[in-house]
């Protein structure tokens, strides 16, 4: 029987300064990941990381043997398929298949399934993503596996790139070869008069130079922990926060089972209330204007439903004049 191995989520990192980056991704996804021996691929597009994870020890038993580590482990979904820039596909992997929900050039939700799903396992995946429903699900794409993931561009041989434009390239060099013979010998001695001149002036500054090399470097040094301390601060204490989410959700008939911030502008909650309507619950948190990146979906118990989001800002509440207002019981 086929197993889920590998987990995908997309990691927000616009407000970490690039060399913390990695470290940022690292630390989220420990505390996201189901996996105790969690082994990741990251793929960036633009501040925005997708990540693969999966457990090394699950990945690497093969009939009940723990096999050698290779070299390099790669998730199949990155040798099967091409990116899109907006849509929703069913690929043909191996074993079963997997959903896509690409948005912006952007792998925004990912998903496996034994079998092509039905259409609202298909549809319950799509709201979870963002996406609207659709009225029946996508033929499954056959999709061989590729020699090289397709999140690297395929580069083009050097010698069939020669040979196609050879023309323009005995011109670039016959040109480069009479600039090389014709240049002015009177300007490459100006050139070299002219570096000693500065090379001898920089010996002679040597000491205040360094002192302001330093200078420019801790100032550097101090504005990027600044920057990574004021990316770590949320947009609104968890007061605010649980004021917001009491005036979004439903009045009456709900309990919240578990309040989660998995990054500073993230909010995952898991409440327990009957009859649960993902689609009702996301229009009503995104109409807010709280609250972004909406979606919700339902787990194995029919009455417990998880709602994730991104906070935009809330606004200044008293948390002891919203309390009355909502009947759930936090």
């Amino acid at each position: 029987m086929a197993r889920r191995l590998c987990a995908y989520t997309t990691i927000d990192a616009a407000a970490v300064p690039a060399p913390r980056r990695r470290a940022y991704v690292d630390t989220t996804l420990a505390r996201w990941s189901p996996f105790a021996d969690t082994v990741r691929h990251v793929e960036w597009r633009d501040d925005r990381a997708m990540v693969w994870a999966w457990s090394e020890g699950r990945v690497l038993e093969v009939d009940g043997a723990r096999q050698p580590r290779p070299r390099r482990v790669l998730p199949e979904p990155l040798l099967r398929g091409a990116p899109l820039q907006e849509g929703a596909v069913l690929v043909a992997m191996d074993e079963g298949v997997e959903g896509r929900v690409w948005a912006a050039d952007l792998l925004v939700g990912s998903t496996w399934w034994p079998a092509a799903p039905g259409l609202a396992e298909w549809n319950l995946f799509l709201r979870g993503a963002g996406q609207p429903a659709q009225a029946r699900v996508p033929a499954v794409q056959a999709a061989p596996l590729a020699d090289a993931p397709w999140s690297r561009p395929q580069r083009r041989n050097l010698g069939e790139s020669m040979l196609r434009h050879r023309t323009a390239w005995r011109a670039a060099l016959a040109g480069a070869a009479a600039l090389a013979v014709a240049g002015p010998m009177a300007s490459a001695a100006r050139l070299h008069l002219e570096a000693g001149r500065v090379e001898r002036r920089i010996e002679g500054q040597g000491e205040g130079l360094q002192r302001i090399l330093a200078a420019r470097e801790a100032a550097e040094r101090d504005a990027a922990a600044i920057d990574a301390l004021v990316a770590l601060r949320p947009p609104a204490s968890q007061i605010q926060l649980l004021a917001a989410v009491l005036e979004v959700m439903p009045a009456g008939g709900w309990e919240l089972l578990e309040w989660r911030m998995p990054d500073p502008g993230r909010l995952e909650v898991d409440v327990r209330m009957a009859s649960p309507d993902p689609q009702a619950l996301v229009a009503a948190w995104e109409r807010s204007g709280l609250f972004d990146d909406v979606s919700a979906e339902l787990a194995r118990a029919n009455d417990e439903i998880g709602v994730r989001a991104r906070i935009v800002g809330v606004r200044p509440a008293d948390p002891a004049a919203a309390a009355p207002a909502a009947q759930g019981t936090p």
